[in-house]
């Protein structure tokens, strides 16, 4: 009995919304349509007005195409400064590391020897470490 009391509630919410948006959609075309009509009446002062607005609206359109060259020509100019600062940072950056690569090859053509105090040497390092890693912990 409750379950059938939920359902037929739950219908008649849904079919009081579908009802109430078709008459609110109703009265929106209505009003659509009187204002359509209440144009036509107008139409002696709206050419009026027109006329007299069309110098205005040609000059805000030629504003705004001269605005928008100005932008465009800024832009250009923009882009080929940064285009420009763009190719020297990276001639600088080759040329900084083109020098460290032979640098580098040239140590791995060099033989590594190894003595008794290299290895000394070695093994106090990795016990400062471990003792740096005690003190961290």
């Amino acid at each position: 009995m409750k379950k059938l009391f939920i359902y037929a509630s739950v219908v008649g919410l849904a079919a009081g919304v579908i009802y109430w948006l078709c008459k609110k959609e109703k009265s929106n075309t209505i009003t659509y349509k009187t204002a359509d009509k209440k144009v036509d009446f107008e139409h002696g002062p709206q050419e009026e007005e027109f006329s007299q607005n069309t110098s205005v609206v040609e000059g805000m359109y030629q504003a705004k195409s001269e605005s928008a060259q100005a932008v465009y020509e800024r832009h250009s100019e923009a882009g080929s400064i940064m285009k420009d600062a763009y190719s020297n940072i990276m001639e600088d950056f080759v040329e900084d590391f083109s020098g460290e690569k032979d640098a580098n090859a040239k140590d791995e053509n060099k033989e590594v020897i190894i003595d008794g105090e290299s290895v000394s040497l070695m093994k106090e390092i990795d016990s400062i470490s471990d003792e740096l890693d005690d003190l961290l912990k």
